[in-house]
């Protein structure tokens, strides 16, 4: 009965009850399929005012439901973002480092997918060009130079998705990772 509830909201575009519902039925054949659609629709845009129309299904359908690590990235994009506001709006240090120790997670995670990869580190450049000490130390940028040149490499492959971002914004990664990685060598001396 509740799986019946949870389809039919689902399907007349009442999405939050849709998931309730499904959730009360415990159906995780269904909620995984949810997650991997919420997955694919983030993945097609990922500006920060669609992320906000998926963010409240994406609370919903809780951390427990993880279809193939689809689902746990979102949340953790989630939480980076809002680590990212808090660092721009607050101005501090700790919230800062609370980002940048965020967009590490997520780029050493294995789910995190490669399309995301640049979009992500383009939101990031007001961590890597943070006044003071730099909040990346030479290895941790190194990774990020690492994930960008297997980036760069992925681009000319077939298949390759492409992101809607601005066309200097390859470039404006890399030359903030290679101010980023000049600092934190200095720092570490």
């Amino acid at each position: 009965m509740y799986r019946l509830l949870g389809v039919y909201h689902w399907k007349h575009g009442r999405k939050g009850l849709g998931v309730f519902w499904l959730q009360q039925a415990r159906d995780e054949f269904l909620l995984n399929k949810i997650a991997r659609h919420l997955f694919d629709s983030v993945g097609k845009s990922i500006s920060s005012e669609s992320f906000k129309q998926w963010e409240g299904l994406i609370e919903l359908l809780g951390s427990e439901s993880k279809p193939a690590g689809s689902l746990e990235f979102l949340h953790k994009y989630r939480d980076f973002k809002k680590s990212l506001q808090q660092a721009c709006d607050k101005k501090t240090l700790d919230a800062a480092r609370h980002a940048a120790d965020s967009l590490m997670s997520l780029m050493k995670n294995p789910s995190t997918p490669q399309r995301f990869w640049l979009p992500l580190l383009y939101d990031s450049l007001t961590l890597l060009s943070w006044p003071g000490r730099p909040l990346l130390n030479v290895s941790q940028t190194n990774l990020l130079l690492n994930k960008l040149q297997e980036l760069s490499m992925a681009s000319v492959r077939p298949g390759f998705v492409a992101t809607d971002l601005p066309a200097e914004a390859l470039n404006s990664v890399r030359l903030a990772l290679a101010t980023n990685l000049g600092r934190a060598i200095l720092e570490e001396q």
